[in-house]
């Protein structure tokens, strides 16, 4: 199966814990990798552990799951994402910095389905051409005013 691994790093205002903290929210990773729609979250003693997305591409909505499989507080979050034609991960790594926090965005995906494998190359590189822009928007979330 082919993979793809993407990243980019930007830097917030606010601090690692203050990141963190939103982290827990299932809408805080609305518009990183290919979600545009989040339902179904589940947390467990103030801590993100499971939800559902949607996505549209190629003029169809894809229907997938998140979990959450690594997590150090105040410093490193991994989404695991399933769905029937593409699987990967999304990693997002905290750095405090002296005026907020330095935010890295890693972004794995693999085809699983049949399209998904064929057209590999359009898929990775829409991945790869948005991921710059949806991290600086979500970078710019965290800002300070």
């Amino acid at each position: 199966m082919p993979e793809s691994t993407f990243a980019h790093t930007a830097h917030a205002g606010a601090t690692p814990a203050e990141i963190w903290i939103a982290l827990q929210d299932a809408e805080t990773w609305l518009g990183l990798g290919v979600m545009d729609s989040v339902f179904n979250a589940v947390v467990e003693d103030g801590r993100l552990t499971s939800f559902d997305w949607t996505a549209a591409a190629a003029g169809t909505r894809h229907r997938g799951r998140s979990r959450i499989i690594d997590a150090v507080p105040g410093q490193l979050m991994v989404l695991a994402l399933d769905s029937a034609e593409v699987a990967g991960e999304i990693a997002v790594a905290l750095h405090a910095e002296a005026a907020g926090t330095a935010l890295t965005v890693t972004l794995t995906a693999r085809s699983r389905g049949f399209i998904a494998g064929m057209f590999w190359g359009r898929v990775s590189a829409a991945l790869g051409k948005g991921l710059v822009a949806q991290v600086d928007g979500f970078a710019a979330r965290f800002q300070r005013a």
